[in-house]
């Protein structure tokens, strides 16, 4: 039996390929499922300790300044 180092190649890079696309679909759902809990845990009010935003500010981590030319 020979085998070609270039078709074992190939196959490795295809299955290595369709794994990868497995755990993303995988990573997603996971990821989606989260985000549905998350939701319905703030709805319920539930989750109280996340951090407010100050809606009076108009810059999240800086404050405007007039630069002077």
């Amino acid at each position: 039996m020979n085998i070609d180092f270039l078709t074992m190649m190939a196959y490795l890079i295809v299955a290595i390929t369709v794994i990868t696309m497995i755990f993303g679909v995988i990573a997603y759902s996971v990821y989606k499922i989260r985000e549905k809990k998350r939701t319905t845990k703030q709805q319920t009010g539930q989750n109280e300790n996340l951090l407010t935003y100050d809606t009076t500010k108009k810059y999240l981590f800086f404050e405007q300044k007039e630069i002077l030319v």
